[in-house]
């Protein structure tokens, strides 16, 4: 009878496991497009100690300053250059608009790691770059 229980009580632990909500991701690390469609490849990193973010376009640093989570899964972006917000969807994924780079088209952004990458590679020709966001 003892072994009949406890197995039942691992049953029903394992239908509750297993039918409770997926856990929304949390925006932290480094998230990249792809370069197809683009022709360049977009970079945020995104420090969750400091709620600071860097902006790249091909490894050159184009935009940094801050976010804030201001509802369950929305995050708005705020710097010098832009102004934005973000929707976190349960994939570890977003959109941005940057209409210089995709004439208006949503970007997709995926998480490719938890740990903000940084770039430190000098370029001769980054105000090109950051005048792809005005």
């Amino acid at each position: 009878m003892r072994k009949l229980l406890t197995a039942a009580s691992l049953v029903i632990a394992l239908i509750f496991v297993g039918c409770t909500p997926d856990k929304i991701p949390v925006l932290k690390g480094s998230y990249q497009s792809e370069r197809e469609g683009i022709g360049y490849v977009l970079v945020l990193t995104f420090q969750q100690d400091d709620h600071s973010f860097v902006e790249y376009i091909d490894n050159r640093e184009v935009d940094r300053g801050t976010y804030e989570k201001t509802k369950n899964n929305i995050y708005k972006i705020k710097s010098d250059k832009q102004n934005f917000e973000i929707s976190l969807n349960a994939e570890d994924s977003f959109e941005i608009i940057i209409s210089q780079l995709n004439n208006g088209k949503p970007i997709q952004m995926k998480n490719i790691d938890d740990t903000p990458t940084y770039f430190s590679t000098e370029f001769d020709d980054v105000d090109k770059y950051k005048a792809l966001l005005d």
